[in-house]
């Protein structure tokens, strides 16, 4: 009886890794400096815009040996937000979204990170969740500008200065 469970087993596992994947061309990481003002309320969501930060694609593009024409698709990858001076923790921030907008037309806004609940242990480092959003079309333009949205779950103590850690993964 056991040899039929495990056989069946291996029939699932095996029909499950059958689709054909991408390959990944390049990985691509950038970052901007972000800062949180003190005493900002918790009822609204509150909105930084950074401008013109640069994202490296045609950099890495070209020291990765990909013709640009041939990419299909661009994803977010890992993002991260981390405290970079002081001690306080980074727990008083409820949720986060980060968007991707082109400078050419800002009508263009793609959604790259996000996180719906910031855990209360957070310390120094909030690790962000990938969207599934196709970013092509704005990370293409080299420089962006990014729309940062954070909503806190009580008042900011002190003018905090945080990094965004963003990357992407280029198919």
């Amino acid at each position: 009886m056991k040899l039929k469970i495990y056989f069946l087993s291996f029939i699932f596992i095996g029909s499950l890794s059958c689709t054909k994947e991408k390959p990944i061309l390049f990985l691509g990481n950038f970052d901007a400096d972000l800062e949180i003002p003190a005493g900002l309320n918790t009822v609204e969501t509150h909105y930084f815009i950074l401008r013109n930060i640069p994202v490296y694609f045609l950099q890495n593009a070209l020291l990765s040996g990909v013709d640009t024409s041939k990419i299909s698709n661009i994803s977010a990858g890992r993002g991260s937000i981390n405290h970079i001076l002081g001690t306080q923790d980074l727990d008083f921030i409820n949720t986060i979204s980060i968007y991707a907008v082109s400078r050419k037309d800002p009508t263009v806004k793609r959604e790259m990170f996000y996180l719906d609940f910031v855990p209360f242990a957070t310390r120094r480092e909030i690790r962000l969740l990938s969207s599934t959003t196709e970013l092509k079309e704005v990370l293409k333009e080299d420089i962006v500008d990014l729309e940062v949205r954070l909503l806190f779950r009580s008042f900011v103590p002190n003018t905090l200065r945080v990094k965004l850690n963003l990357g992407y993964t280029v198919f």
